[in-house]
């Protein structure tokens, strides 16, 4: 029997992998596990696993990024309608509270400030998530880079970065992604800014991704060439700027969430910590077993919905633990897993993406 002809039990156990990519980080065979379960995911049906159709039609409305702008105004709505209404566990209260007015905002909007449109430009890839669901995080990352001079440059249609697809092993869809946002990347100069993490790594995965396919893979790896991450990109800014001194009184309690695909998919160091404690306002929460997965995995927590609950409540138990006031992070997909499970919870500790984090501690007086 071939994989084409594989039974029901074969596909879950190998839709049953967040693909975080710990596993091909150790390896002693540096086996890359992650494309090897990909390759046999390629062969499935696209409905195939559980909760294949939803699966799907995630994918699909991620081929058309654009219209999470009605999915976001229909969650605004949905929350204020129903969101106190809705029993404590339930699937969908969980949901709607990343759309709350309190999810996500930024100083900027509460402030009513916007980033001055000056500056040396500086190309953006901000994640579908940031740009459609959650716009509070696009104010914030303007606000930061107008404070260093820069002004993002936006490009219109951008795609999906293909992370969803790929994972799905739907190559054709994550090269037909790839191959809109390498055009259209290409088609500046410099540096491009990408302000998610995990789109930065599947990004920075493009080469591999048009392994053997010509003239795209050499396009796609200039293109890879020129990513920076976001705390990399500040970072560097920081070692021209005057140091902050250091304050005294009571810091803010922040647990920083490193995402998987940074730690464990990219060449990338990421420097989240570094500028949280060079604010002099943030006392940086860690861990005793250091680092965990979320449980989010792109759309595994749609395939399986009761994993990565549980993946996502131990790790909120133990976080809280330690009394934060703020858990931040750079992936879109982590800090919807984050407001869902602190709700969940009953927790009101906030989650912001470290830019809305970052702008919030530089701008308070």
């Amino acid at each position: 029997m071939g994989l084409a002809d594989s039974s029901p039990v074969f596909v879950d156990i190998f839709s049953a992998c967040l693909l975080c990519g710990a596993c091909s980080a150790v390896c002693p065979r540096q086996i890359n596990v992650c494309r090897e379960l990909v390759a046999a995911r390629a062969t499935f049906s696209s409905l195939a696993g559980p909760h294949g159709y939803e699966k799907f039609l995630a994918r699909k409305l991620l081929d058309y990024p654009a219209g999470l702008n009605g999915l976001r105004i229909l969650g605004r709505a949905g929350e204020k309608l129903l969101g106190a209404r809705l029993p404590k566990d339930s699937g969908l209260r969980l949901r709607l509270a990343q759309f709350s007015e309190d999810a996500f905002t930024s100083l900027a909007r509460e402030k009513g400030l916007s980033a001055p449109l000056t500056g040396e430009p500086l190309t953006w890839f901000p994640g579908c998530a940031s740009r459609y669901l959650f716009p509070d995080m696009l104010s914030s990352c303007r606000s930061l880079l107008a404070g260093s001079g820069y002004s993002l440059n936006l490009p219109g249609e951008l795609a999906c970065c293909g992370l969803a697809a790929w994972a799905a092993g739907d190559m054709e869809g994550a090269r037909k992604s790839g191959r809109r946002n390498i055009q259209i990347l290409e088609a500046s100069e410099g540096p491009v800014l990408v302000s998610c993490a995990s789109c930065f790594a599947h990004l920075g995965h493009y080469p591999e991704l048009f392994a053997d396919q010509g003239e795209w893979q050499q396009r796609a790896e200039k293109v890879a060439s020129r990513l920076v991450e976001l705390s990399v990109f500040l970072a560097l800014q920081s070692d021209s700027e005057e140091k902050r001194p250091e304050l005294s009184g009571e810091k803010l309690r922040v647990y920083y969430h490193a995402p998987c695909h940074l730690r464990h998919g990219s060449a990338a160091s990421d420097q989240a910590h570094r500028l949280l404690q060079e604010t002099g306002r943030a006392e940086v929460l860690e861990l005793p077993g250091g680092q965990r997965c979320c449980g989010q995995g792109g759309l595994f927590h749609v395939a399986h919905p009761e994993l990565s609950a549980s993946i996502r409540d131990q790790l909120v138990t133990d976080v809280l633990a330690l009394q934060p006031q703020v858990v931040t992070s750079t992936c879109s997909g982590c800090l919807m897993q984050w407001q869902q499970g602190l709700t969940a919870a009953g927790s009101r500790v906030k989650v912001l993406h470290l830019a809305q984090l970052l702008e919030q501690m530089t701008q308070k007086g």
